[in-house]
């Protein structure tokens, strides 16, 4: 790693178009620029082994060709969720308050026969707002976002299931492109309120159980446990910690299971920031995640997913190396390991931030 690509950025913000005088100087406006780079630091793989004896006994079932392909679509998925990670960094957010009013009020919104035809207009009015022309758009969704949006629109004759689903595609919405993804990333906030939570609360997360003690567990330990604090915000940095950290116990969280460690941080990819009062956890490709909580005096707030809307290229990748199946003999064992592995860089850059909106959308 540690190769770049730079890109030059102008400013145009000190150019006027001015009236003319005949015979007179022309005024010359400035235009200045600056540089960003984009790193290739991005690297990933997944690798497993099979051995001879698995591969004779499997016969013409060719597991490493089966199982080559699995991770190889679980490595490009990957890749595909940091990308999308990326809406987050939109210049401007497009929620509720966009729908009627055009200020964002940081409420996701919530789907509707109303606010459906109100987001499928009102979105491309905002991204023209910001300067873009409304050319070479796209809507990224997930499978239950575009079945609202076609429940609405096979009301007015425009069926999408008429095309043909290709890399995602699902054909046109007004003026954008709509794509589905399973890996747009998702956002929970929980928010602690009125009083401390108590003793034998949970909060779950994708179906692993967080437990909130006034004391750990001991003789024995129970995984899940998490340290009740004396104020909010000492209850808000334990569980952050267990959420970002799922596999280290200490004194004020016993570790998960192996297998729940993986949901967090493996299949979800939770990292999760607090406040004196709120509990933001955001999941990397996660999609619609899955969270409930049963305690006193705390409340999910919002459970929502990022959805990209905009032009093409708003977020610039550049993939240096990709290998969907990389078969290696091994020296130390009877076997061969399969790699799929990529190397890439990711970044949206300042203009490219101008040309999409990072649309919030809750999760039913």
């Amino acid at each position: 790693m540690g190769e770049s690509v730079e890109r030059v950025a102008y400013d145009l913000s000190g150019v006027v178009v001015r009236s003319t005088v005949r015979g007179s100087a022309s005024t010359i406006d400035a235009v200045t620029d600056s540089s960003e780079l984009l790193l290739v630091n991005v690297e990933k793989e997944a690798v497993i082994h099979i051995s001879d004896g698995e591969a004779t006994q499997a016969g013409p079932l060719n597991p490493g060709e089966q199982i080559g392909a699995e991770i190889a679509h679980m490595v490009s998925q990957d890749l595909d969720a940091r990308i999308l990670y990326e809406t987050k960094s939109a210049l401007l957010a497009f929620d509720t308050g966009d729908l009627t009013t055009g200020v964002s009020t940081g409420v996701p919104i919530t789907l509707s026969s109303t606010t459906v035809p109100q987001m499928t207009t009102r979105m491309a009015a905002k991204l023209g707002s910001n300067n873009q022309v409304l050319t070479n758009l796209v809507w990224v969704v997930d499978p239950y976002i575009a079945s609202d949006i076609e429940q609405y629109l096979m009301g007015k004759s425009i069926d999408l299931a008429g095309f043909v689903f290709k890399n995602g595609y699902s054909g046109p919405v007004r003026n954008a492109d709509l794509y589905i993804s399973n890996n747009l990333t998702g956002e929970a906030v929980l928010t602690f309120s009125s009083g401390l939570a108590s003793d034998g609360d949970t909060i779950t997360i994708g179906g692993v159980v967080f437990t909130l003690k006034t004391s750990l567990s001991s003789g024995p330990a129970v995984a899940g446990e998490v340290v009740l604090g004396s104020t909010f915000a000492d209850t808000i940095t334990n569980l952050a910690a267990a959420i970002n950290t799922p596999g280290t116990t200490t004194s004020t969280f016993t570790a998960l299971s192996a297998a729940n460690q993986a949901i967090i941080s493996n299949t979800l990819k939770l990292v999760a920031t607090g406040t004196a009062t709120t509990l933001t956890i955001v999941g990397t490709g996660s999609g619609r995640m899955t969270i409930s909580e049963s305690a006193t005096n705390v409340a999910l707030t919002y459970n929502f997913i990022h959805s990209y809307f905009g032009k093409k290229g708003g977020i610039d990748v550049v993939v240096q190396n990709f290998k969907p199946v990389d078969m290696r003999p091994t020296d130390d064992r009877r076997g061969t390991n399969i790699f799929s592995s990529y190397l890439a860089g990711i970044k949206v850059f300042a203009d490219g931030a101008k040309k999409y909106l990072d649309v919030k959308i809750i999760v039913a």
